[in-house]
């Protein structure tokens, strides 16, 4: 996993990805994404806050696009959280190095 970094920025030996569809994101959802290595990791910029743990997962890879989905798990039993909202950078990898395909994003809450 990446050190912490803020929404917008990437790490140092990461380079941003520009072919983006984060249509499916709320507008206020961080949409930072970057390769590594040799572009089979991708790193993103999730969103998580209170007692909620964020999670990425490669869905789909095609030759054209690569759809991750991002999801917030919060506990099942209610219980006393923080009411931060935090930013933490995730990664996934790919079966191939991620080239010119669009990196779709997708996000959901669930329960555990």
């Amino acid at each position: 996993m990446p050190p912490n970094i803020a929404p917008g920025e990437v790490p140092p030996d990461g380079k941003p990805v520009t072919k983006l569809d984060t249509s499916a994101l709320s507008p206020d959802y961080p949409h930072t994404v970057w390769t590594q290595g040799d572009g089979r990791t991708v790193g993103v910029i999730a969103q998580e806050g209170g007692c909620g743990k964020a999670s990425a997962s490669v869905l789909e890879q095609t030759a054209s696009a690569v759809k991750i989905e991002l999801v917030e798990t919060t506990p099942l039993t209610k219980q006393m959280c923080t009411m931060d909202i935090r930013f933490p950078p995730l990664t996934v990898q790919l079966s191939e190095p991620l080239g010119e395909r669009t990196v779709v994003l997708t996000s959901r809450q669930d329960q555990k």
